[in-house]
């Protein structure tokens, strides 16, 4: 497997590798394809191999864990051995991510991806791959704001600093349309606020960090090892909100495009498999896959520690086989769909209180075939 290109705010730019270290193709194949079901390098069952070499193209958000299921795949050889050449590309977000669906097959995204690309680009969703259940979204204010000075304990949110006048009229700096959007508005909503009560600047969440760091803005909305920041983790700054603290965390999706999923649905199938047992096999060997966490980041260009990746993986732990199985198997009854379908649908409707979609788009989302349970059921009933 290899990384080219990398799209950043929709622009395709053509990324040059610095090294090959995914290149499927180029390793040696440790089973043969012709010899019924595969099993190699701590595989955690038997796999069958595509019946020809099929190559993938699979896309991801930067700064995400999901992508390290096909990395893993990758370095362990069980995409080799199952035929499969996966090209992987990135984006800054889930709405740039789904302008370019045309050029990639399947991948990983967030809610802002997964409304886009039901609404617009006709995205199959296959399965879970893991929920923000620790602190991947904050928000950060400086140390000598007010809303700092006010301190925690006015509202039922444990750990949330600030009043609803402390937080009226402050600049916030944020990704509209993203989880940490999202987060935003679960933290105002706490206070008794919405997104009117202050003023919200649009900003791409990857130079969030950069410009609340430089004196843009009250409030600083970053996510995932951003968080980490050496200089946001001083005594000038403090988290004054998160996902962690709102028990809002949202789901990362595995992804199909409309024309891949038509066109090479076995291939995707046989990926979706492997990032499934990579995402199990990561839960087990958290140490292990916390130190591959480290080159896998380096290569996108972002620095991590081992420390930092482990926590991450232990607090949102990947969705396993069994667990999609129940949230594509069990019903809903809010929305009268699967666990996968309505968790999206309840999020959405915060985006429409929110103002990024209306009713009607809501409607359309609800009547999307976009939730494909078939894969995911399939795969956990052969392994009964």
């Amino acid at each position: 497997m290899k990384r080219i290109p990398k799209f950043m705010l929709g622009l395709f730019i053509v990324l040059i590798c610095l090294q090959p270290v995914f290149c499927g193709g180029q390793k040696e194949s440790t089973a043969s394809v012709s010899s019924g079901p595969v099993q190699v390098d701590d595989m955690l069952w038997a796999v069958d191999p595509l019946a020809k070499r099929t190559k993938l193209t699979v896309s991801y958000l930067a700064n995400s864990t999901a992508e390290f299921v096909t990395y893993l795949a990758d370095e362990k050889g069980w995409l080799d051995a199952c035929n499969l050449d996966v090209e992987m590309v990135y984006f800054a977000g889930g709405p740039a991510q789904m302008e370019a669906s045309n050029s990639w097959d399947c991948g990983t995204t967030g809610i802002g991806g997964m409304i886009s690309g039901i609404l617009n680009y006709g995205i199959k969703t296959l399965g879970v791959v893991s929920l923000d259940r620790g602190l991947f979204q904050a928000f950060f204010a400086r140390s000598d704001s007010d809303i700092v000075a006010a301190g925690t304990g006015h509202t039922d949110v444990e750990g949330l600093y600030g009043t609803a006048e402390t937080w009226k009229g402050k600049d916030i700096l944020t990704s509209v349309g993203t989880a940490n959007q999202y987060t935003l508005y679960q933290t105002l909503k706490a206070l008794g606020l919405n997104l009117s009560d202050v003023n919200v600047i649009n900003m791409d969440i990857a130079s969030t960090a950069t410009a609340f760091l430089a004196g843009e803005g009250d409030v600083g909305g970053v996510q995932g090892f951003q968080i980490d920041d050496e200089n946001l983790q001083s005594d000038d700054y403090v988290i004054v909100s998160s996902d962690q603290m709102l028990a809002c965390g949202l789901a990362v999706n595995y992804v199909a495009t409309e024309k891949a999923w038509a066109e090479k649905r076995e291939a995707i199938e046989t990926w979706l498999e492997l990032a499934l047992m990579a995402g199990e096999w990561a839960n087990a060997h958290p140490e292990e896959a916390a130190q591959m966490m480290v080159d896998m980041f380096a290569i996108d260009g972002y620095e991590t520690t081992e420390d930092y990746n482990y926590e991450m993986i232990t607090d949102n732990p990947y969705i396993d086989l069994e667990e999609n199985y129940g949230f594509f198997s069990e019903t809903d009854e809010t929305y009268g769909a699967n666990t996968v379908a309505s968790q999206l649908y309840s999020a959405m409707e915060g985006y429409v209180e929110m103002g990024n979609y209306s009713e009607s788009q809501l409607e359309s989302v609800m009547a999307a075939d976009s939730f494909v349970p078939d894969p995911v059921i399939s795969i956990y009933e052969s392994r009964q």
